[in-house]
């Protein structure tokens, strides 16, 4: 009797406990909430299905313990159009609680299709914790970029990062490193958007930090930024001929600038005459961050024999100059009459003097063969 009790107690099931708990109805293919996560300022929640689904409506509320009831303080609603089979969505809200008081909190959300709930989950946290965490976002900046995080270690640590792209409630991008070690001193942590990005519309950076041990934690913060297009000049080459620039992208929205090339001449006090002598607009290829182009141009006369100051603009997409660079050229060419001369000279001595289809190499070859079929016949 006293195996079989031993036997029976190793066949139940354990089940660990979890902040969160997920559950939902119908087969577990059905729609449902896969991951769940909130604090006092957000909350981001994770939807995943096998099959397709339309039209869906989360839920979400967030509560907080009084006595044996729970008081309602916020709640949301948020639309999901399509749910692709096989594929991860995340919903990103946020609340705005006054005078938020230290203690525990729960946040319940439903997945609702035509009424009918597919699949609820419940995450709770708590505001106000004296404890001291492992690890602390000292510093969060956003761009159009990508982002970048400062982490401060009170002891060494292994945590996983998150980082996402948030237009609206929506997560548009997202990636993740796992198991990355901080020991004494703060470090710079950055990832890029792997998406291109509207120009001038706001987006939200976040980031999602998880430490697992010795007891799980989890740090989040958001940093809203307008994207813009951007770029750079890198490098430039000039002389009497024309010129060139290199442009270097830093944006994920598609940079399709252009670049204006001015040359003014200088007298003999070093001061630019009000007029260029030439003016070059050029449109540059479309560059995202990380790419770069070299643009080049020819001027329309070669510059004569003095010293020119060349201006070179960068317009962005919305022709506004984003930068400018000023050097100089210094011509030797003393006019176009002699270097006409110099042409019209290179061009009879390397063609007016030779014999058409024939070379004084291929001459000589052809006397020696019949030289020897000469001698071969005496």
């Amino acid at each position: 009797m006293k195996a079989a009790i031993i036997l029976l107690i190793f066949l139940i099931p354990i089940f660990p406990a979890s902040a969160a708990d997920v559950s939902h109805s119908g087969e577990v293919s059905t729609a449902h909430i896969a991951e769940l996560y909130s604090d006092l300022s957000s909350f981001d929640l994770t939807l995943y299905s096998d099959k397709p689904y339309e039209n869906l409506t989360l839920e979400v509320t967030l509560l907080r313990p009084v006595g044996n009831n729970e008081e309602i303080l916020a709640k949301q609603v948020l639309l999901v159009n399509s749910l692709l089979s096989n594929t991860r969505v995340t919903k990103v809200g946020y609340w705005n609680i006054g005078n938020a008081q230290s203690g525990a909190y729960t946040i319940r959300a439903n997945l609702i299709k035509n009424g009918q709930v597919l699949s609820e989950s419940k995450y709770d946290f708590t505001y106000g914790d004296n404890s001291v965490s492992k690890i602390h976002i000292d510093d969060l900046v956003s761009d159009s970029k990508g982002i970048n995080v400062v982490l401060s270690p009170v002891k060494p640590v292994l945590f996983d990062i998150e980082y996402m792209l948030v237009d609206g409630n929506d997560v548009v991008y997202t990636t993740k490193t796992n198991s990355i070690s901080l020991t004494t001193i703060p470090e710079n942590i950055s990832a890029d958007w792997g998406t291109l990005l509207e120009n001038n519309r706001e987006y939200q950076g976040r980031v999602k930090i998880k430490v697992n041990s010795p007891e799980e934690e989890t740090f989040v913060s958001t940093k809203p930024f307008i994207a813009r297009d951007d770029a750079e000049i890198t490098y430039i080459y000039k002389d009497e001929t024309g010129a060139s620039a290199t442009v270097y992208g830093r944006s994920q929205v598609p940079f399709e600038g252009s670049l204006i090339f001015n040359v003014y001449k200088l007298n003999d006090t070093e001061v630019s005459s009000s007029r260029p002598v030439e003016s070059i607009q050029e449109k540059v290829p479309v560059l995202l961050n990380g790419d770069d182009t070299t643009v080049e141009v020819a001027w329309e006369q070669q510059l004569q024999k003095g010293v020119y100051r060349l201006e070179i603009n960068l317009l962005d997409n919305s022709n506004e100059v984003i930068e400018s660079r000023e050097t100089v050229i210094e011509s030797d060419l003393s006019s176009p009459s002699n270097k006409s001369a110099v042409n019209n000279s290179t061009s009879g001595a390397s063609s007016g003097k030779r014999t058409p289809g024939f070379s004084a190499a291929a001459l000589i070859s052809g006397l020696i063969v019949i030289s020897f079929f000469i001698r071969k016949q005496n």
